[in-house]
């Protein structure tokens, strides 16, 4: 019952962006969107998913840390084949769009990789987080390939792949990398919270322009942590009881 609530509110939230991205989006949307989810996804990840992390019995060899930075820097590679479509760039009339696309299935697959392998309440929380996250990307992919004069049917089944993509992900890691290997579930994490933080960080720096940001945008990234933070505190508080 919980995997199946998790996979609906991973899948719904990208066939709603999908549905979005079929309308003109404007610029103020996209910039209110995607303020509100980088703040959200690094308030979770603060607040959440590295105080997790923490409590991850660490292996003396190789720090969880290092695998924070391995999860960063892959995401920072990612970046230069899904040309930033994963915090909010689009590249109208790209003659092959695919490429860019490829690298947003696989920074999707990444992010899905622990969802099977937490606790029912965590499971939850991590799978919002995601769909958060992927609702602006949905919108602006669908939107961008229909830019790029992609047909709807090809841009019906890019949507499908992104919406099984994390899923996928999670499938794989429970089936390939067993969790009784020593650290596993260290560079799992530290993987997920660096891409995590790359991610939500480059969308918040995004929001400045010439080092400022309006007022409306603040309220909205505050809003943003203030939802992060909350939802990090009703799963431990699960914890406690």
């Amino acid at each position: 019952m919980i995997i199946a609530l998790s996979l609906a509110i991973l899948i719904l939230p990208i066939i709603f962006g999908a549905w979005l991205g079929l309308k003109s989006i404007p610029t103020s949307w996209l910039a209110k969107s995607n303020a509100f989810s980088g703040a959200f996804l690094f308030a979770v990840t603060v607040f959440l998913w590295i105080p997790e992390l923490a409590l991850i019995e660490p292996v003396s060899s190789i720090p969880w840390g290092l695998w924070i930075v391995l999860g960063y820097f892959l995401q920072f590679a990612l970046d230069s084949r899904s040309k930033g479509l994963e915090h909010g760039h689009i590249h109208s009339q790209d003659p092959n769009p695919w490429p860019a696309y490829l690298g947003l299935i696989i920074h999707s697959v990444v992010e899905g990789i622990p969802l099977f392998r937490l606790h029912e309440g965590e499971m939850i929380s991590f799978a919002i987080s995601l769909a958060v996250h992927n609702v602006p990307i949905a919108a602006l992919l669908t939107f961008w390939l229909l830019q790029c004069n992609i047909s709807r049917k090809k841009v019906i089944f890019a949507l499908i792949g992104l919406s099984l993509a994390a899923p996928f992900g999670a499938l794989a890691s429970t089936l390939l990398l067993p969790s009784n290997i020593l650290g596993m579930e260290g560079f799992i994490g530290g993987l997920v919270v660096g891409i995590f933080l790359h991610v939500s960080s480059t969308i918040l720096f995004e929001l400045q322009k010439d080092h400022k940001m309006p007022n409306k945008l603040w309220t909205i990234v505050i809003l943003g942590l203030l939802a992060g933070f909350l939802l990090s505190q009703g799963v431990h508080s699960t914890h406690i009881h």
